[in-house]
C-alpha cells in the first residue's frame, strides 16, 4: 500500500517508500518507483494514487531542472524546492488537486546540520521535520 518514510540526521536524509501499487485487494505492480530524484543533492516521496503519483514527481522534477537550466546552472536549495513544491500543490488545489502527499530531502552545505526534510500534505501544507511518514503505515510508524 502507500507508504513513504523520511528521516534527518546530522549530515544527511534518508528516503524509504515501499513499491507497489495496489487498491483494494488489486496488486496492479509490485516496482512502482516512488521516490523522484530531483537534483544531486535532492529527492522526494510521494505517496498517493499512481496517476497523481507519476504526473506530480515528473512535472516537479523537470520544472526543477529548467529552472536550473534557466539560471546559468544554479541550483535550488531544499528549502526553496520544498516551497516550490508546497506552491504547486496549493495551485493545483484550486483547479484540479493532486492526491498526494510528499516527503522532500536533501543535504545543503550551507546550513549547519547539511540534512533536511519537509513533509507536505494534499492539501498544500509544509512543514520541516526531523522525521516524517506519509501514508497507511504512518499511524504505525509516528506512534512508535
Amino acid at each position: 500500500m502507500d507508504t513513504v518514510f523520511g528521516v534527518s540526521y546530522d549530515g544527511g536524509v534518508v528516503l524509504a517508500t515501499d513499491q507497489v501499487n495496489a487498491r483494494s485487494i488489486l496488486m496492479y505492480q509490485q516496482n512502482l518507483d516512488k521516490i523522484a530524484e530531483l537534483s544531486s543533492h535532492s529527492a522526494m516521496g510521494v505517496s498517493g494514487p499512481n496517476c497523481d503519483l507519476v504526473a506530480f514527481s515528473e512535472y516537479i522534477s523537470k520544472n526543477l531542472a529548467l529552472y536550473e537550466l534557466s539560471n546559468d546552472g544554479t541550483k535550488l536549495s531544499t528549502h526553496a524546492q520544498a516551497n516550490f513544491c508546497r506552491g504547486e500543490l496549493a495551485k493545483a488545489l484550486r483547479k484540479g488537486p493532486f492526491q498526494v502527499n510528499v516527503i522532500l530531502g536533501g543535504y545543503d552545505e550551507k546550513t549547519p546540520t547539511g540534512g533536511s526534510l519537509y513533509v507536505m500534505d494534499y492539501l498544500g501544507s509544509c512543514t520541516k521535520a526531523k522525521y516524517g511518514a506519509q501514508g497507511y503505515a504512518s499511524n504505525f510508524c509516528l506512534s512508535i
